[in-house]
């Protein structure tokens, strides 16, 4: 086929062009994302149930729900936090399930506990998570000139109506989820004394409202023989029509504006945005899945200039642009990759005599590439951080291919062949061991498969790429490389200039003759290259991720008292106004948030989550460092920490738990032990775990029923006074045209001292009773977050790492078991990380036996492939060390880092071995074919070590999250590669001649 091919060049290159051009194509319509496109098998559930607290929640509510969500199949685990007035619920399933036929599922269950929930209840919302859902940026709209809560009403309701749909109007955007905003009430405040005057309370307000608000419906008449429909008009549309509603007292005419106060006030807030200090609505874009992340960015900035030339007055800005984040990883991933390359074809200029070889690999590196991408087009990859990465992992090995068939070829024309015969004899004479070694390389990704859940997921596409990559490259070095050889042998003229390879040469010669002699020195680095892969794999810390170096932060902060959303938000500012600058981005959230697709656990009025991005990670850590010494100082009540802030691979697949957590519970209730119980454990545990646990003072009005009835007053006249004091006695609905606002009656204390002492109530005689009398104020410490999974509620501590977990397990086991009441069990990432660790040795002894298969059959041979296995385990210890140096830890890049360095090294040691069979078959003596066969294949062994290695190179200089994702990988193969080579050159031709020796 080779010598057909090499005589029709131009059908060839025709041909070739054809797929170049589809490529072309291809690439600048595959779609481009942070992430491939994965299902998550997750699904949360939101409840929002206000003025309930946290125990009355969980109780009534979340219990029965969860029982009911225990019944879904598939389900892996289910987690729950409650707090006052809202719950989290978090469903975990097999990864594999259907996640449409779950959130199906979970809401059928939802429906069928509906009965067993309060009536007055909204109905929880399912949210059904996904890769896509995550916010590629926020957008943050404020106020150039506040003037009150009254414009930031109508900034909402702009920024509902009309921002939010011209953002969602772009094809790129799936959805623009939105938090910050204010909703109105009308609040009306009665003038009490006036009241009083007249004989008159509050219910002729209420009654008058209520009449005013009426609508009886449509109903139709018939006239003749035509028919009608009537409607009622409701006289209530605006705040000017309750001000003029009428009322009769005491046979005089009033309207309500006269003996009472009526405004359009923003409604009670439990939670706010501040951008760079200042109240803030905030959107955060959702991308659509098949979008491409450029075209999105270029419509977001083009949509964010006509806003700020259409609306002056408003202030606009972004944060978190995970666009940019993406494009700049994207950036660097293609700069490696042409570095890579550069770097690749220079290495080859100082080993060969002319320059026809390395023009003609420099033309099948971008051949190579733009057929994957047309191939990765059609099986409907899109281009990504992970599929991008498996590309450039496979362009030195890529160049491989083509440097072995030219070296080859070079070869029999050094030995007098002449070129057409040169050309198809050392093409086909090669075709056998590199279609072994291709095999052997994408055989090595293959076990990745067997990692399970999202992990496995998220790199099945990276070994997709490789194993594309490779495959086009074994085509286009046997088919059109002997075209191309040809073609430049007869048309370039034969400049050549000294090769560095001779001096190399020259010294592999000595250092072959002087390992022959010492054989006890390979042996010795071969034997501490295996100490070494056994010590790290027992010493280095594992993680299912590389840790990212990073210049931003969140600052989580629970002030631990009852304080409300204005403190919150005074204490706050006091925190980061004199420490930010104009370079600081500080993006602040307090209290509850209103997004539809928030995936994290809510904080409450006590709390805030801050987000702070500086120009470099010194600059973060001074900061950091002051805000810690004025929390100290001044809140030393006050619990916070800073917690990195989570990439997309880390909210998707990173640790989502503590490492090791001791959840404990009570034997004899359903319910968590009590807080004097809590205090109690904590002592019993000392110096094992920390209790990171918050209270809140909750307080009770307790109703005195026996003087209730004997001052004769009405228990609902009681309850709706106090609602009214406490601004939460909702009359009805105004139905104006955009929207329905409460309407509230509110007598505007904010003491809760002068509204015992002030407020009275009317008794059924029209006696005034002081509520004073009627109630009293109980105070409680109670939990703030009451969490649960699957098997009940419990407590949760995070243990202490001094020392080993299981021991850690034990002690804590035998204190809670003793104690008689209580009951632990263990959850954590230390579980997900030792089952990674189990996975990852199947992985490695699967690859090892696929290589052995497919090596017996290339060799027709069960010893040969032994001796090529043996330098895996050695070669490890080289990648772990080098890993070891630059800090890193054992995590799922490193161990893809070990399986595709084992696929290169053994690629070296298959052409080796196979060039020593043949010359030994051709007649050579056994020293003397090792030593000629270690000549023929020094050179594409050196060359393909190094091209690997410097394709690679790129990922330890470059920053951004591609790169760092992708360095311990590097680190691996560079390592293993250094001590592969050496293993390759001397310790496997010894093993050879040993075994060969035996068997003869």
């Amino acid at each position: 086929m080779v010598r057909f091919l090499i005589k029709r060049p131009i059908a060839v290159f025709m041909s070739t062009l054809a797929l170049v051009l589809l490529g072309i194509v291809a690439a600048d319509k595959i779609p481009t994302s942070l992430l491939p496109e994965i299902d998550i098998p997750e699904i949360s559930i939101h409840i929002s149930y206000p003025n309930s607290t946290a125990r009355e929640l969980e109780t009534n509510v979340v219990r029965n729900i969860r029982n009911q969500l225990l019944q879904i199949s598939h389900l892996e685990d289910i987690n729950t936090e409650t707090r006052d007035g809202f719950s989290l619920i978090k469903l975990r399933f097999d990864y594999g399930t259907n996640i449409d036929y779950s959130f199906i599922e979970v809401n059928e269950k939802i429906d069928a506990a509906a009965n067993f929930l309060p009536k007055d209840m909204e109905r929880p919302k399912v949210i059904k998570a996904s890769a896509s859902d995550i916010p590629v940026l926020n957008i943050l709209i404020s106020l150039k000139d506040t003037m009150g809560g009254y414009d930031f009403i109508q900034l909402s309701e702009f920024s509902q109506t009309v921002l939010k749909k011209r953002i969602e109007q772009l094809p790129e955007v799936a959805l623009a989820d939105i938090s910050g905003t204010d909703k109105p009430e009308i609040q009306i405040v009665p003038d009490l004394d006036l009241l009083r005057s007249l004989n008159a309370n509050t219910d002729i307000i209420v009654n008058t409202i209520r009449t005013s608000n009426l609508e009886p419906g449509d109903f139709v008449i018939k006239n003749g023989i035509y028919q009608y429909n009537f409607k009622f008009d409701n006289p209530l549309r605006s705040i000017d029509d309750i001000k003029n509603i009428y009322l009769k007292i005491n046979d005089r005419l009033l309207q309500l504006k006269d003996i009472a106060s009526v405004k359009k006030l923003p409604y009670k807030q439990r939670g706010k945005v501040y951008g760079q200090g200042q109240r803030s609505i905030v959107f955060s874009v959702i991308k659509q899945a098949n979008a491409r992340v450029g075209s999105l960015k270029k419509s977001l900035k083009k949509l964010i200039s006509e806003f700020k030339q259409d609306y002056p007055y408003l202030y606009f800005s972004t944060n978190q642009d995970r666009t940019s984040l993406l494009q700049y990883s994207l950036n660097n991933l293609k700069w490696s990759l042409v570095l890579g390359s550069i770097l690749a074809i220079i290495i080859m200029f100082f080993f060969v005599k002319e320059i026809r070889s390395p023009l003609i690999i420099s033309l099948t590196i971008p051949l190579s590439l733009i057929l994957t991408i047309f191939l990765m087009y059609v099986i409907g990859i899109s281009i990504n951080i992970i599929s991008l990465s498996g590309l450039i992992l496979g362009v030195g090995m890529m160049i491989d291919n083509s440097i072995i068939v030219i070296d080859n070829i070079n070869q029999k024309i050094e030995r007098g062949e002449k070129p057409d015969d040169a050309i198809t004899e050392g093409t086909n004479e090669i075709i056998s061991p590199l279609i072994t070694s291709v095999l052997t390389t994408i055989s090595v990704f293959l076990p990745l498969l067997f990692l399970s859940g999202i992990t496995g997921a998220l790199f099945y596409e990276q070994a997709l790429a490789v194993t594309l990559g490779l495959g086009i490259s074994l085509f286009v070095s046997i088919l059109f490389i002997p075209v191309a050889f040809r073609l430049f042998y007869r048309k370039t003229s034969r400049f050549r200039y000294k090769s560095a390879f001779a001096g190399i040469e020259k010294l592999y010669e000595k250092g072959y003759k002087y390992f022959v002699d010492f054989k006890y020195i390979t042996l010795l680095i071969a034997f501490a290259g295996i100490f070494a892969t056994y010590y790290f794999f027992k010493t280095e810390k594992y993680t299912k991720l590389p840790q990212f170096q990073k210049n931003e932060t969140v600052l989580k902060i629970d002030w631990n008292e009852n304080i409300n959303l204005d403190e919150n938000i005074s204490r706050t500012g006091f925190l980061i106004d004199s420490l930010v600058n104009d370079s600081t981005i500080v993006f602040s959230q307090f209290g509850e948030q209103q997004f539809l697709l928030q995936r994290e656990k809510p904080i409450d009025l006590a709390e805030c989550k801050i987000y702070i991005k500086t120009k470099n990670p010194d600059e973060l850590y001074i900061i950091q460092k002051e805000i810690e010494k004025k929390i100290s100082d001044k809140y030393p009540e006050a619990k916070f920490r800073f917690e990195p802030v989570k990439t997309v691979f880390e909210k998707l697949f990173g640790d989502k738990n503590d490492y090791l957590q001791a959840q404990i519970s009570s034997i004899n209730s359903v319910e968590i032990p009590r807080i004097s119980l809590f205090y109690k454990i904590d002592s019993m545990l000392n110096g094992l775990v920390i209790g990171e646990f918050s209270f809140k003072k909750a307080s009770f009005i307790h109703i005195d029923f026996e003087r209730m009835l004997l001052f004769d007053v009405s228990y609902d006249r009681l309850v709706n006074e106090l609602k009214s004091a406490f601004n939460e006695n909702i009359i009805d609905n105004l139905k104006s045209e955009k929207r329905y606002i409460p309407i509230k009656l509110d007598y505007n204390t904010n003491n809760l001292k002068d509204i015992l002492n002030g407020l009275f109530v009317e008794n059924k005689k029209g006696e005034m009773i002081s509520v004073k009398s009627l109630v009293r104020v109980i105070n409680r410490q109670q939990y703030k977050t009451i969490y649960a999974n699957r098997k009940g509620e419990y407590l949760p501590f995070k243990t202490l790492a001094f020392s080993t977990p299981v021991d850690i397990i034990r002690k804590i086991d035998d204190k809670i078991r003793n104690s008689g009441f209580l009951n632990v069990r263990f959850s954590g990432s230390f579980f997900e990380i030792n089952k990674l660790k189990k996975e990852l040795l199947i992985v490695i002894l699967i690859s090892l036996l696929l290589l052995y298969f497919i090596m017996a059959a290339q060799f027709e041979s069960f010893i040969l492939p032994v001796i090529i296995l043996m330098e895996i385990p050695i070669d490890i210890g080289g990648a772990l060390l080098l890993n070891h140096l630059f800090g890193g830890t054992i995590n799922v890049m490193t161990a893809i880092g070990i399986v595709v360095m084992s696929g290169v090294v053994i690629n070296d040691s298959i052409l080796k071995i196979h060039t020593i069979n043949m010359l030994i078959k051709q007649g050579f003596k056994l020293k003397n074919a090792i030593l000629t066969g270690g000549k023929y294949r020094l050179k594409p062994i050196i060359m393909t070590s190094l091209t690997t290695i410097l394709a690679l190179l790129p990922f330890l200089f470059f920053g951004g999250m591609g790169s760092e994702l992708q360095k311990p990988l590097a680190l691996t193969v560079i390592g293993g590669l250094f001590l592969g080579t050496f293993i390759s050159l001397y310790f496997i031709p010894m093993m050879y001649g040993w075994m060969y020796k035996m068997k003869k």
